[in-house]
């Protein structure tokens, strides 16, 4: 009789020799990045278990590891650790600093003609602490006491389209001085719209960069007024900077948080002189009234028409006929293209260096949301949440736009004979 014998099943591993062979597996995977290794480094020890099994399987891990390439690898975690932990750390923008006034003395050498921005303006160009900065200077209207306290809130403001703040000092004079990064390849919007030396060029030729500009400044403008919790009240074509061209072109608002921490924001304007930069002042400001939100949404709407018109806030032309100058608005030339009726009208009020090439229909939506903003009264205005969302969603169909409409490039024409 032939006896059958069943194979015994093999036993389990034992739980110590399973987690050798995943300490071994583990082991064998790719090794993760510099900033994935930072953030492992930095995870909280609740957290921890998600990576690691039990400290059993840790010391396994190191126990399999010969002594001789255990401080090698021990020195190379370590330096891998720090490199990632200084490039995490430069990557972090620097807090606004409360400068002393010697310090911007000394830097823009006592304020010397050399180092303005512009002759006769109260800008300056200089080094600071290793940036390149721009000092604008400003008459500061609150206690120097509370600069320092709105400065450190302002601090932690970051946004990618807007000029970041180094630092600000209060002289002696009673003035307040603040140091912005310097874009040093940057340039006014209000210089690309319009160059008296060439009116019938300008580098935001297309729809899309057009749009593109708008986009930035309205996400940005929404920013300081929800994220930021304060007021502009300085925006206009001058004080936005444009760089790169293209799918690099950026644009970033400048002079951020220079009205909150100069006092401009303060209810009190009894006895003030008016400021603000002609056109873009909504028609509260002029009454009198202390820059607001909805004041902010006003120069917004104007810089919107700026761009799709490509004309300046106010203009003063001369009138053949009698021989005096004649005050024209941009608003107001809009408000007449919105009211021509039909496409054309838009047609021949919207910026002719675009050679035509626009979508009448987005130019018409565009400048209806503009006159939204430029509504004098104030309540009527949109707030940011809605102006963003309306810009974005163009840009977008901007981008789709051109696209379609894109000649292409890879094609060849051969027209001699074969």
């Amino acid at each position: 009789m032939v006896t059958l014998w069943k194979r015994k099943p093999k036993p389990n591993p034992e739980p110590e020799e399973k987690e050798k062979e995943e300490e071994k597996d583990h082991r064998m995977c790719k090794t993760k990045s510099s900033v994935a290794t930072a953030s492992t480094a930095t995870t909280p020890r609740k957290h921890q278990h998600q990576h690691q099994r039990s400290p059993r399987a840790t010391a396994t891990q190191y126990s399999t590891t010969s002594s001789s390439s255990a401080p090698s690898t021990a020195t190379a975690t370590s330096s891998s650790t720090a490199a990632s932990l200084q490039a995490l750390r430069d990557s972090l923008p620097d807090l606004p600093l409360l400068l002393t006034f010697h310090e911007l003395a000394a830097a823009t050498a006592n304020f010397s003609s050399s180092h303005r921005l512009a002759p006769n303006s109260s800008s300056f160009r200089c080094s600071l602490r290793g940036h390149s900065a721009a000092v604008f200077r400003r008459p500061l209207r609150r206690d120097q006491a509370h600069v320092a306290a709105r400065l450190a809130a302002l601090g932690h403001c970051h946004h990618a389209a807007i000029a970041r703040l180094l630092g600000a000092a209060a002289s002696p004079d009673g003035s307040l001085f603040l140091a912005y990064e310097l874009l040093a390849d940057a340039s006014p919007l209000s210089a690309l719209l319009r160059n008296p030396n060439s009116p019938s060029f300008t580098p935001l030729a297309s729809w899309q960069s057009r749009l593109k500009v708008a986009a930035d400044v309205a996400d940005a403008l929404h920013y300081v007024h929800l994220q930021a919790d304060t007021v502009h009240n300085r925006l206009s074509a001058s004080t936005i900077l444009v760089s790169g061209d293209g799918a690099n072109l950026r644009a970033k608002i400048a002079h951020f948080g220079a009205a909150d921490l100069a006092g401009e924001l303060l209810g009190d304007r009894r006895g003030r002189r008016i400021e603000g930069t002609r056109g873009y002042m909504a028609p509260e400001l002029i009454a009198g009234a202390a820059p607001s939100r909805r004041s902010d949404v006003y120069a917004l709407g104007v810089v919107l028409l700026e761009l799709v018109s490509g004309q300046e806030a106010v203009r003063y032309e001369q009138n053949k006929a009698t021989g005096e100058y004649e005050r024209t608005s941009v608003i107001e030339s809009a408000e007449a293209a919105a009211e021509g009726g039909g496409g054309e009208a838009m047609r021949r009020w919207v910026d002719r260096r675009l050679r035509d090439s626009f979508p009448v229909e987005a130019a018409e939506a565009m400048t209806a949301v503009a006159l939204r903003c430029v509504a004098r009264d104030a309540a009527a205005r949109p707030d940011m949440s809605w102006v963003a969302a309306k810009v974005s969603k163009l840009f977008l169909e901007a981008q789709d736009w051109s696209d379609k409409f894109r000649i292409p490039t890879d094609i060849s024409i051969s027209i001699a004979p074969r």
